[in-house]
């Protein structure tokens, strides 16, 4: 995590979803977000007025951003964005398509778990898999020294010390 995520990550507030799941309130307007990434975005984009990096159209000189490629082909110039032939998932680039394939439908999976063998598509998804395996807690709380093996675990716990500070 970079110091600039660090900074971001004072500006929301985390939140449990009726699934379960964990929801990102950002403490500035209150919007709530499913992922970190996409509150990241709302909160440079909002409310620092960060603009997203621009790219050329290959058609015509507008600049658009890198994650609105694939729309503005579409409805502008009527080029059909690189999606998935098998869930159709839309992508910006033909690169992101091959990797989402080998990922989500190939079956390559060459990245296998020394403990129970299951096999994963990417070495960052079995490496988040082994942590299951592991009795490492490495996210330590600053206030109450209990430790977990998940980061988001750890988020979470820390928003019951903060709930208590503002009660």
């Amino acid at each position: 995590m970079t110091c600039k995520d660090k900074s971001i990550d004072e500006h929301y507030t985390l939140k449990e979803d009726t699934d379960g799941s964990e929801l990102y309130a950002c403490k500035t307007c209150s919007n709530v977000f499913k992922k970190r990434d996409f509150f990241k975005q709302h909160y440079r984009h909002v409310h620092l007025k960060q603009r997203p990096k621009l790219i050329g159209c290959y058609y015509c000189d507008e600049k658009v951003a890198a994650h609105m490629r694939a729309h503005h082909l579409e409805n502008v110039h009527g080029v059909p964005a690189p999606s998935c032939g098998a869930c159709g998932k839309k992508f910006s680039f033909p690169f992101q398509v091959l990797r989402h394939q080998k990922t989500f439908h190939m079956g390559e999976k060459k990245f296998v778990c020394d403990v129970c063998d299951k096999t994963f598509a990417s070495r960052g998804n079995l490496a988040q898999h082994e942590v299951k395996h592991s009795s490492a807690r490495p996210f330590k709380c600053d206030s109450c020294d209990e430790t977990f093996k998940w980061k988001k675990h750890l988020r979470r716990h820390m928003m019951t010390h903060m709930n208590a500070k503002r009660n």
